[in-house]
């Protein structure tokens, strides 16, 4: 349900929620502090209601609309001190007569006859605690009593599209924008591996799984332990919970960075200074200098209680920034080729009902005069990771598959921009430009049943040989760094 947009008075700024304070005198958590100070430091400019297309009725909307709502402020008394003279006299007969008229104040009702009669010797009982309930606002305590809301809600998810950025599933189909590399990415995740195979990964072990996923209690609870369950042991380098403050803003600076629950990147020292020092609001996201770079593998959690609409806008927001860094780092590279129509991000949601969610986010060069670059984002797949055994070797396997196919892209992207960082000024440089896929080569790769990703991992090199340019010029340069060679296995890992 929507109304049309309409402009608001300005008055003060409002914050995310309406979070009640803390009466206890014990000492918070130090992550809950952490997110009360964020919460308490955000609030939403006026700008961010003021440039939406489409204004949602929604809490936050109308909390926005009563903070735009400026009421006159009642006069004060007059001060007294008390020792002023009164006619007695003179009062009692002005209050024999009625008292002051008070048919001039809006909203006061018509005096009803007031008829004394010893069965009736005072006013109704219910009219009198009616009264008395208008004076103290007793009665609407419970129904006037601010909800606590999130920040990630439909007038969220349309400030995001309002800049380019696309939910799954966006429009009636015309908008539809799915990556050349999509089938190619998803045979991927489909391979199998060895530790997740019936001899390895045990019916016990999955109702191992089910019960640390049934006792989660909360977001951290299941992030901590089921989730780790699934992502397996697999070292890269990665990062909870940690605020994007360092990034560019994504949109027009109105709304909070992001914070995913999961991320994997690229450790800082990888990436030479150069390149650092000019892309680092594009793909540094946090001002800790060990936080890991180049964020483009995300997950997104909730408790038993989370809301799923609020996980998948939360992975919508994460996997544009994603995508986002891998194209400035691409860009740098070879501008060229940096609109490919392929994807270099994943993004997933877990949520404690057993529903995991992968999708995959890309850069699409706008039509529109007023900005350069759309994301849209596509689901890979889902997997009911609680339902059996079989579900669970497949959702795991497309996870774990899937941080590796990442970081493999990653590294082989990080080698090919420091190797142009540091020949920048050689004569004759040429730098990669193929991509994971062409519009011809959109299919399922071969995939190797015998190989697998660990190797793939830690197989970062660029290949120094070189290839034709389409278009017969003769010029040659090198192989880009995010070719099909991603998708072809080499060593079936955990």
């Amino acid at each position: 349900m929507h109304s049309p947009k309409a402009p608001l008075p300005q008055t003060r700024k409002r914050g995310l929620g309406e979070a009640q304070p803390e009466t206890s005198l014990s000492p918070q958590p130090a992550a809950k502090r952490q997110k009360l100070q964020d919460h308490q430091r955000h609030h939403t400019p006026s700008s961010f209601w003021d440039n939406l297309s489409r204004l949602w009725l929604t809490r936050r909307a109308l909390r926005e609309f009563d903070r735009r709502t400026v009421w006159p402020t009642v006069p004060e008394p007059p001060h007294r001190t008390g020792k002023e003279v009164i006619d007695v006299a003179k009062l009692k007969r002005f209050a024999r007569h009625g008292g002051p008229n008070l048919t001039d104040l809006r909203g006061y009702p018509e005096p009803e006859p007031f008829i004394h009669s010893p069965s009736n010797p005072t006013m109704d009982s219910s009219q009198s605690g009616s009264r008395k309930r208008a004076r103290t606002g007793e009665g609407s305590a419970t129904s006037s009593k601010s909800r606590k809301t999130s920040t990630y809600d439909r007038i969220f998810e349309q400030h995001l599209i309002d800049h380019g950025v696309y939910p799954e599933g966006y429009g009636d189909g015309s908008n539809l924008q799915e990556p050349y590399n999509l089938e190619e990415i998803q045979a991927r995740l489909i391979r199998p591996r060895a530790s997740l195979s019936p001899s390895s990964f045990t019916r016990q072990k999955f109702l191992d799984f089910k019960k640390e996923n049934q006792q989660a209690l909360t977001e951290n609870g299941v992030m901590s332990g089921a989730f780790r369950t699934m992502a397996g042991a697999v070292k890269i380098p990665h990062q909870e919970n940690l605020s994007f403050g360092n990034l560019k803003h994504l949109t027009d600076g109105s709304i909070v960075p992001a914070q995913p629950d999961f991320y994997d990147g690229t450790l800082p020292e990888a990436l030479s200074t150069q390149i650092r020092d000019e892309l680092k609001t594009f793909i540094i996201p946090s001002t800790n200098p060990a936080a890991p770079c180049l964020p483009n593998f995300f997950t997104e959690g909730k408790g038993p209680k989370g809301a799923t609409d609020v996980c998948k806008l939360q992975a919508t927001y994460d996997g544009a920034l994603g995508a986002r860094a891998m194209h400035q780092l691409r860009s740098y590279i070879d501008p060229e080729t940096a609109y490919d129509n392929n994807a270099y991000t994943i993004n997933s949601t877990y949520h404690p009902s057993g529903l995991l969610t992968l999708y995959t986010t890309h850069p699409v060069k706008s039509k529109k005069a007023n900005r350069e670059c759309e994301y849209h984002m596509t689901q890979l797949d889902s997997y009911a990771m609680t339902g059996n055994p079989d579900k669970f070797r497949e959702g795991a396997s497309a996870l774990r598959n899937g941080r590796e196919l990442m970081d493999a892209i990653r590294k082989a992207s990080v080698a090919a921009a420091n190797a142009k960082a540091l020949n920048a000024q050689s004569p004759g440089f040429g730098s990669s430009t193929q991509s994971l896929g062409t519009r011809s080569s959109n299919q399922p790769s071969h995939v190797d049943s015998e190989t697998s990703a660990d190797e793939l991992a830690l197989d970062h090199g660029v290949d120094s040989s070189t290839q034709r340019v389409a278009g017969g010029t003769g010029k040659k340069r090198p192989t880009n760094p995010s070719s099909n060679e991603y998708f072809k296995g080499k060593k079936r890992g955990p």
